[in-house]
């Protein structure tokens, strides 16, 4: 009678596992580098909003100036945004299309000119800030106003 040898296929070789192993490290590393870059980019997507938030909010304030009011509009305040640093530039096109930065009565001042301007005056506003990692980042809208 010959005796019969039991093969043990139930178990995984050591190789199988290395390769599973590997294949399941790549996978997680994958998913956490797509979880990672979501949340950034909802981070920017955030600062965006508040930023166009922002800028409407200053187009809404210029749209009450009267014209010689606007020409020399500063902002009353720095409206808090996004980022760790943030600027507001706010200027207006003349009839040649030059931009003229506002307020304008210092520019006025040191050139000695006073540009003409069209009716209704287009105006810019744009919000320039810094993420925290240092990107800059910016949103610009404009209106027109009529005198």
């Amino acid at each position: 009678m010959k005796r019969q040898r039991r093969h043990n296929n139930g178990g995984f070789t050591l190789l199988e596992l290395m390769f599973a192993s590997g294949v399941l490290a790549l996978g997680l590393a994958m998913l956490f580098g797509a979880l990672i870059s979501i949340n950034a980019l909802g981070q920017i997507s955030e600062e965006r909003t508040t930023a166009t938030a922002q800028v409407a909010s200053v187009l809404e304030h210029i749209r009450t100036q009267d014209f010689d009011d606007l020409l020399n509009y500063e902002l009353p305040y720095l409206p808090s945004g996004p980022g760790v640093e943030r600027a507001i530039v706010v200027e207006c096109f003349d009839e040649d299309g030059g931009a003229v930065q506002l307020p304008m009565a210092q520019a006025a001042e040191d050139t000695g000119v006073t540009p003409s301007f069209p009716n209704p005056l287009e105006v810019k506003v744009t919000m320039v800030w810094a993420s925290d990692t240092g990107r800059p980042y910016s949103v610009s809208a404009t209106t027109l106003v009529g005198r």
